[in-house]
């Protein structure tokens, strides 16, 4: 699992790695730690390089940035992400679930609030769902697909088409049931929403809504059907407010 630590004050940054290594060597459980002193860095990672890097970010409110702020960015690119701050001010703890985040935590804390917590996402992330399924192509290879690299599937010639993150094409064989019976996933429980007749998109993978369209974080444009509008719309507001 790799995990990202945001605080402007060096001392409690390595105070916080310090803590969260000595969990992992207690528990034989490896983690991948990237530590950031300024928070616009963090936020330009995840926004260019890789929304879906961290599993979990560690923040601190009281910054040069304000740490809800610079969640509510983050949220813009990962809607899946763990958000735990970590501060010494009580007076954003509301706002701070504004931006779903998973726990507050009041500077000094004791490593067994740190430990806490770790040992319940961990939990949770074991207890998740497979994300992954296999998948027969076009030219009759099967291919194995993490769901959540999925940006969309669309209806096509009688085919499934997975459109993937990376802008890489899966074409099916033909479909011998109705599209949305033939999706390989509960699709509605890895937040996938029908925004078409003939297409879901993953709402991890959207970056806004125009009138009768997403347009993706990866450049790809999906059609909303005038009849299902504003249902798609009213779902994917509460999806990005956590509801």
């Amino acid at each position: 699992m790799k995990i990202a630590l945001c605080d402007d004050t060096s001392f409690d940054l390595k105070n916080l790695e310090a803590v969260i290594n000595e969990y992992s060597k207690a528990q034989n459980i490896p983690f991948e730690i990237d530590s950031y002193n300024d928070p616009n860095i963090l936020v330009n990672r995840i926004a260019y390089f890789d929304s879906n890097e961290y599993t979990l970010l560690f923040l601190d409110v009281c910054m040069h940035e304000n740490g809800i702020k610079i969640a509510e960015q983050i949220r813009k690119y990962n809607t899946s992400c763990y958000i735990v701050f970590v501060t010494s001010s009580k007076d954003y703890a509301v706002d701070a679930f504004k931006v779903r985040a998973y726990d507050y935590i009041l500077k000094p804390f004791d490593k067994n609030e740190i430990f806490s917590v770790l040992d319940k996402i961990l939990e949770t992330i074991n207890n998740a769902p497979k994300t992954n399924f296999k998948l027969k192509t076009i030219d009759h290879n099967i291919v194995n697909v993490d769901i959540k690299n999925v940006a969309f599937i669309e209806s096509s010639d009688r085919r499934m088409v997975f459109h993937l993150m990376d802008k890489s094409v899966l074409t099916t064989t033909s479909l011998r049931t109705k599209f949305i019976d033939s999706i390989p996933f509960e699709y509605e429980k890895f937040n996938f929403i029908l925004s078409h007749t003939s297409y879901i998109v993953n709402m991890n993978a959207i970056k806004l809504i125009n009138d009768y369209e997403f347009l993706l974080k990866n450049g790809d444009i999906v059609p909303i059907s005038k009849r299902l509008f504003t249902s798609v719309k009213d779902k994917y507001i509460k999806y990005l407010i956590g509801e």
